[in-house]
């Protein structure tokens, strides 16, 4: 009597001779997507796949690693999150960075928190302009037609970090003499520099939070795609008579911000 003895296929690591890791071979650390994920990273860092260029298509990871298509579409979601590639049909997946993007974490617990933002960061003011408020525009400023405010669009980032975190709108009270120059060499908030500068004190902060898809101006500025998905976060900044003296959006690619918010029941 034949006895028959079916060979597995073995789905472990492959390894060379030397007992290194083949290429197609993910580590064995974490789950099987990450595993893939690392290896991708990896290939991206050391230029086997360079920036500009794309990456092989799902079927093609699916055959080298030899995982379903799920598997490979949370491995890419993985890069795309941290901002290594961008996904198009029909074009591929592209590279766009050697190394992750920086991802920048904001407590929003209290009007401090949002008065400050972490030291490491940074402000480029890209333009400044003096504007009279025509009734749509009073009508968003709380306040009457004809009064005076300062526009200023700027880019936050992060030094050594390739892309901005994010673009800001503010429109500040341009009755405060002065304002222009005492912008000059600020890095910090806004807010703060009034509040140090004018002996203003901000006692109530509205602030709102909405998903939006990129535009192209501001794809290209935050060096991002159009249409991908950010955060539009809206903040008023109120005096002690509750007048408005500052009101800015702030526009966030989904991968590069984070907003933390902590309630304490009392």
């Amino acid at each position: 009597m034949k006895t028959k003895t079916r060979k597995r296929k073995a789905r472990g690591v492959r390894r060379s001779r030397d007992g290194r890791r083949g290429r197609g071979a993910p580590s064995t650390d974490g789950p099987r997507y990450q595993q893939v994920a690392n290896e991708l990273i990896d290939g991206i860092s050391v230029g086997t796949y360079p920036v500009g260029g794309l990456l092989p298509t799902e079927m093609e990871l699916c055959a080298q690693y030899d995982i379903s298509r799920s598997t490979v579409r949370e491995a890419l979601r993985k890069l795309r999150d941290v901002g290594l590639i961008s996904r198009q049909r029909r074009v591929g997946t592209k590279v766009l960075s050697r190394a992750p993007t920086a991802s920048y974490r904001q407590p929003t617990n209290s009007i401090s928190d949002l008065l400050q933002y972490a030291d490491d960061t940074r402000v480029e003011i890209l333009s400044k302009k003096r504007l009279v408020c025509d009734p749509a525009l009073a009508d968003q400023l709380e306040c009457r037609v004809g009064r005076a405010w300062l526009r200023i669009d700027s880019l936050r980032t992060i030094p050594d970090t390739p892309n901005p975190i994010c673009m800001t709108t503010a429109y500040i009270d341009g009755r405060l003499p002065s304002l222009e120059r005492n912008l000059e060499g600020n890095h910090g908030p806004i807010s703060a520099m009034l509040e140090r500068t004018y002996g203003v004190r901000i006692t109530r902060i509205e602030q709102s939070i909405q998903a939006i898809a990129l535009g192209k101006r501001q794809a290209k500025l935050l060096k991002a795609e159009p249409g991908s998905p950010a955060l539009l976060a809206t903040r008023r900044y109120y005096r002690e008579d509750g007048t408005l003296i500052e009101l800015s959006s702030a526009v966030h690619p989904s991968d590069r911000f984070t907003y933390v918010t902590s309630l304490v029941r009392g």
